[in-house]
């Protein structure tokens, strides 16, 4: 079976990081949309609502991506998994963009603010509509599995996620990844056919090489502040596949494809 590496015959990838989320608010149809065309694949973060819905979003609180603390039945600290999916869907989850121009691109001039108003409000999606979004698109997509530790979806996160993969048939259009390592074994067991990474940031684990070849992945996305060339060339030798985050600059983006690195996760797209 093909898998998601496959499809791609060239080196230094371009990944839209939750979506073109320089231009549109984060993980929305808006910033899905707007990376179309100027990316290799799109990376998404999926959570859980409290009846247990696979929904696209990044924080495990609404208050920095939603209108939640503007709203009756919402209460501090507005905890992602406190709260029924139907909830969730009547939440704005677009407007604090232009409010907040996280980026600065609308105050330098490179986004139009009245373009960006003028987008209808954005509804959280669910990881069906997301994937179904990918797939009509031809859009591979790396699917990062929050972790659910110490909430009642620890032991149901991988598979409800796997079972929407799985129903719409997109195993060889997804990479999946987790900081949670444990939850990447799993998937190793359970599909091994779909493509896995670990996710690492402030420091490696120890006898690095080791560690990945026993997790069973095929893939090592890291924070680019613990990246070294020589890191890279020694996993690029030991056939794992290194991806970099959050590489925003030109300049970084050079750097780390200089390195050998397959595939850099980026907020700006060119």
């Amino acid at each position: 079976m093909m898998g998601f590496w496959d499809r791609f015959s060239e080196d230094a990838l371009i990944a839209a990081h939750r979506g073109h989320r320089a231009v549109r608010a984060e993980n929305t149809m808006s910033a899905f949309e707007a990376s179309l065309g100027k990316c290799d694949f799109i990376e998404l973060d999926v959570g859980f609502s409290s009846d247990g819905v696979p929904i696209i979003i990044h924080d495990d609180t609404l208050e920095r991506t939603s209108d939640a603390a503007q709203r009756k039945g919402f209460t501090p600290p507005y905890t992602v998994i406190d709260y029924p999916y139907a909830a969730l869907l009547e939440l704005d989850f677009s407007s604090w963009f232009a409010i907040k121009d996280p980026f600065g691109t609308i105050a330098s001039g490179s986004v139009e603010r009245a373009t960006v108003e003028a987008l209808p409000i954005q509804r959280i999606m669910t990881l069906a509509e997301a994937l179904s979004f990918c797939r009509h698109h031809h859009m591979p997509v790396n699917v990062e599995i929050k972790d659910m530790s110490h909430t009642p979806f620890d032991t149901l996160a991988v598979p409800k996620t796997l079972a929407v993969i799985e129903e719409l048939g997109m195993e060889a259009e997804v990479l999946l990844s987790s900081f949670n390592h444990d939850y990447i074994a799993q998937v190793g067991q359970l599909t091994p056919h779909i493509e896995r990474a670990l996710l690492q940031e402030h420091a490696h684990p120890d006898n690095l090489i080791l560690y990945l070849k026993e997790k069973g992945v095929q893939c090592y996305h890291c924070d680019i502040e613990i990246v070294t060339e020589a890191l890279v060339r020694a996993l690029t030798e030991a056939r794992i596949i290194v991806n970099v985050y959050t590489v925003n600059t030109p300049e970084e983006k050079a750097r780390m494809f200089s390195y050998g690195v397959r595939s850099v996760f980026t907020d700006f797209l060119v």
